[in-house]
């Protein structure tokens, strides 16, 4: 019997945020302050380090649209709780590689528990519990990753300490102890409970409203779920136009995040800066954040997403140019790149699954996510690799920040081109 004080979907959202914050902390943010311990223990370049990180990318591409169909018909508890066994076997793998391939292949184990275990899971299930307060939940869990920046410097004090090896044994046993019992928290759909989307007491079947207010860009609650929410199907969603948008502008959002955050410590060690003040400056990158994933997140149930995501890549587009920009002797800059670049991902993070959930719907969320995930995950492939590449030939990541800064535009008018699809 859940809990009736507390609507259970808050208890989902409660266990998913500590759970990303662990993924986010160890992974996503964290393993920047590996990346140049390894290489150094086996002499490899950045770009040949940094192929692991594509591998990583082509597996969530591959395994995000199975994934979601998987958990759109099997809830999330038992994807999760597999995800999070080979999650933490994936870290304890790389502590004891010694050749390049079982590196790559340590993270293909490492990736096939993160599809299961993480984001794309999660986001579905939070999907299922709220509609009228789905961008305050999806907010929350943004905000914890965003918290898990302050694992940084912990973690490169650890490596400093005890060196890699033990570090990452530590961090595998560490999600373990974490994830696992989270994962017993995860509940499918509110229906399954005798319970309503948000918490709602009350029926009134009589008085539908519409779940998608076209005007305003935002979704409103129907007390007639069976009548008035949009339900796409995976391949009814494809054949839309706002569909392609959504995937198009994750695409181009990934290529400048995948390689930022692999390469922001070996880029501030490369430019005389200390390790210390590049793990702190994660840590300052994930605070930042949390203007936008609270601050534009919590707006998304008020505001139309489509114009908050457009202020978000202009964001990250402006800051990227000027992480371009610091060198030793303009430290001050991390300041300006941490409050232009880092509240603009933020919000994204936040306000594009539930801008998905608005426009088809939570019934087939997992599996239209994982198609999306599957274009978008195409941006960050290559992005690691040419910032890597371009450094062991020029000396210097400055060239692939600009880069990427441009790539970042597009996004921009294709958000604001979307409008909500109809079935």
């Amino acid at each position: 019997m859940l809990n009736k004080k507390l609507y259970y979907g808050w208890w989902v959202v409660i266990a998913s945020t500590i759970m990303g914050f662990a993924a986010d902390g160890s992974l996503f943010f964290g393993f920047t302050v590996f990346f140049n311990p390894i290489r150094q223990t086996f002499g490899w370049s950045a770009a040949v380090m940094s192929i692991a990180f594509s591998i990583h990318r082509i597996g969530l591409g591959i395994l995000s649209p199975v994934v979601g169909f998987l958990v759109d018909r099997a809830g999330p508890r038992r994807l999760m709780l597999f995800g999070w066994t080979v999650f933490g076997l994936g870290f304890l793998l790389i502590s004891q590689v010694n050749s390049l391939w079982e590196f790559y292949g340590s993270f293909l184990v490492l990736t096939l528990g993160l599809s299961f275990g993480f984001f794309l899971v999660m986001n579905t299930t939070i999907a299922n519990w709220f509609i009228k307060k789905r961008s305050r939940a999806f907010s929350i869990i943004s905000a914890g990753m965003a918290a898990s920046g302050i694992l940084v410097p912990l973690l490169a004090l650890m490596v400093e300490q005890f060196g890699w090896r033990t570090s990452l044994v530590v961090v595998a046993a560490t999600l373990w102890v974490v994830g696992l019992p989270l994962s017993m928290v995860m509940r499918h759909r509110p229906s399954q409970y005798g319970l309503l989307p948000d918490g709602d007491t009350t029926v009134v079947p009589d008085k539908p409203i519409s779940i998608y207010d076209t005007k305003q860009g935002r979704a409103s609650f129907s007390p007639d779920i069976n009548t008035s929410v949009p339900s796409f199907t995976a391949r009814e969603s494809v054949k839309t136009m706002s569909f392609w948008l959504l995937a198009s502008m994750s695409f181009f959002q990934m290529i400048g995040m995948g390689s930022v955050w692999l390469h922001i410590v070996p880029y501030l060690e490369s430019i005389s800066i200390p390790t210390t003040i590049g793990a702190f400056a994660v840590t300052g990158m994930t605070v930042s954040s949390l203007i936008g994933r609270l601050g534009l997140g919590f707006l998304g149930d008020f505001i139309n997403k489509r114009y908050l995501i457009a202020i978000s890549f202009a964001l990250q587009a402006i800051g990227l140019f000027l992480f371009s920009l610091i060198d030793a002797d303009r430290i001050w800059l991390i300041v300006l790149f941490l409050l232009t670049y880092a509240p603009g991902y933020g919000a994204v993070i936040s306000l594009r699954p539930a801008m998905q959930a608005d426009y088809y719907g939570a019934k087939n969320f997992g599996a239209i996510a994982g198609l999306i995930m599957m274009v978008s995950m195409l941006g960050g492939i290559a992005s690691p690799v040419v910032a890597g590449w371009i450094f062991d030939v020029t000396g210097s990541y400055r060239l692939a920040w600009r880069i990427f800064s441009i790539t970042v535009v597009p996004a921009v008018p294709l958000i604001l081109s979307a409008r909500a699809p109809h079935n």
